[in-house]
């Protein structure tokens, strides 16, 4: 599985590669957005769906996906547990707003509660 993660951000990164100022904008928004989640729930799953929801709202929806295949990148050569879970739930927080479900940072913390509490 790691080895599976691994080749597909390999590919993700070429991508990012390619528009720095995409992901430049996903890394400083994580700043803010993070410890929202982080106050908000304590489980994996509901953050990561926060996050990227939250991150949606302010970046391009494709810059976010790719920050959250980074984030699993690194989860698979450092101290985190890469999990396909995860970015199940990071594709879903973007569909949120993807889908006009949220417009602001409650309405993606109340969106993901419904679906991972």
């Amino acid at each position: 599985m790691k080895l599976l993660i691994f080749i597909l951000m390999m590919t993700v990164s070429v991508c990012a590669v390619a528009k720095p100022r995409k992901l430049f904008c996903a890394y400083t928004n994580a700043k803010i957005v993070v410890p929202i989640a982080e106050r908000h729930s304590s489980f994996d799953k509901n953050r990561h769906c926060s996050v990227s929801c939250m991150l949606a709202l302010r970046c391009n929806d494709t810059e976010v996906l790719v920050a959250g295949y980074l984030k699993e990148f690194q989860n698979v050569f450092g101290p985190g547990d890469a999990d396909e879970n995860d970015i199940i739930a990071n594709k879903y927080g973007i569909s949120i707003v993807r889908n006009n479900r949220a417009d602001n940072d409650r309405e993606c913390l109340q969106q993901c509660d419904v679906r991972y509490r």
